[in-house]
């Protein structure tokens, strides 16, 4: 176990204390202070070298698999740490570029604190594709959560070291795959903030965003983001939520579940075209489909056939009436029973009474 202390030391007189990097040029702020964060395994400097402003990793424990997180960046036995007036001893650093910006935990606070949902759902759409990237990525980060995400002054999103990691992680489980679950768990927690932010209030945690991976079954603001999904006709969030609970590191299906998130819906179909999508079922869950491609990917429990251009389905216990894009256009918390669209209107079952409701592109919403 090494200090902060230590560091400093060496860092701050560093010369004929590196291997490779020759003297290091720590950055102070206005106070003078050396610019560093530190957290539970190491501390971060901000330094100057070669003319330009870099990161140096340092850890205050051994770790493994640096090799495969970082490859090249890497330097193995970089760094002189004096142990006693006498002894010390070689230690491995990270050299990076230093991300002006702050963290996505930070921002996300920020924006929730202020009920700021546009900022939310900026990050949500920014989030998503980076997930996307990384799940499909032969390589592997391995320490993936909102600390190590920075947002850039740009607006764009940067992942600067990688922890949220599944509980039954282990190091046989150290692949490329080892992404999926703080990526599925980031993208759940923005996607709920983002519907509502209140959920920071009650749930906002320093360590990651809302949910805590080593109880997710029983995770009060898990099942309340479940249900909002459910409500609310989220079906690529809601499905992504469910895999949390997965007993394997793999997440099967979260790759395709995240193209569908970042996927731009076409307009939706007028309703008078000769062409109607159809009802097809894969592994259980229903979608629709034309003879060309699939218009709305299979994440529903139950559907009805598209008519006068809307498609009853239902999510969990929720029915829902989606276009032809698969938005949601009218959602029916409480109803046990539906039915298409005719004339109009359609038929509910609500508390055991059979009302009926209007088509929610021609007349006011249904509450």
């Amino acid at each position: 176990v090494f200090t902060l202390r230590q560091y400093l030391l060496a860092l701050l007189d560093s010369r004929g204390l590196t291997r490779t990097l020759g003297e290091i040029d720590v950055c102070r702020d206005e106070q003078g202070r050396p610019c560093f964060s530190a957290g539970n395994s190491a501390a971060v400097f901000r330094i100057r070298l070669g003319g330009r402003i870099r990161s140096l990793r340092c850890y205050l424990r051994p770790m493994r698999h640096l090799k495969e997180i970082y490859g090249q960046r890497l330097l193995e036995k970089e760094l002189y740490l004096h142990t006693s007036p006498e002894t010390g001893v070689w230690v491995d650093t990270v050299l990076g570029d230093w991300i002006e910006g702050s963290t996505l935990h930070e921002t996300v606070a920020q924006a929730a604190a202020l009920r700021d949902r546009e900022s939310l759902q900026i990050l949500v759409r920014l989030f998503d594709r980076l997930a996307l990237a990384l799940v499909t990525d032969d390589r592997a980060h391995g320490d993936l959560k909102p600390e190590n995400i920075i947002v850039g002054d740009d607006g764009t999103l940067c992942p600067i070291d990688f922890d949220a990691s599944h509980p039954a992680r282990t190091a046989a489980n150290f692949d490329e795959r080892i992404d999926d679950y703080p990526a599925a768990l980031i993208s759940t927690a923005l996607h709920a903030l983002a519907e509502n932010p209140t959920l920071w209030d009650r749930y906002g945690s320093s360590d990651g965003l809302l949910y805590t991976p080593q109880r997710i079954a029983s995770d009060p603001a898990y099942r309340e983001t479940l249900a909002l999904f459910e409500k609310r006709g989220m079906a690529v969030q809601y499905r992504i939520a469910q895999l949390l609970t997965a007993p394997t590191l793999r997440l099967f299906g979260l790759a395709e579940l995240l193209a569908e998130a970042v996927r731009e819906k076409p307009a939706a179909r007028s309703g008078t075209e000769t062409e109607t999508p159809e009802l097809f079922v894969e592994n259980g869950r229903w979608g629709y489909r034309t003879a060309e491609r699939v218009v709305v990917a299979p994440l529903y429990d139950n559907g009805f056939d598209f008519t006068e251009g809307l498609a009853a389905v239902q999510l969990g216990g929720t029915w829902h009436y989606i276009d032809t894009a698969g938005r949601t256009r009218l959602s029916c918390p409480g109803c046990a029973a539906v039915k298409p669209f005719r004339g109009g209107k359609a038929q509910v079952v609500r508390n055991g009474e059979r009302q009926e409701i209007a088509h929610p592109l021609k007349t006011p919403r249904y509450q």
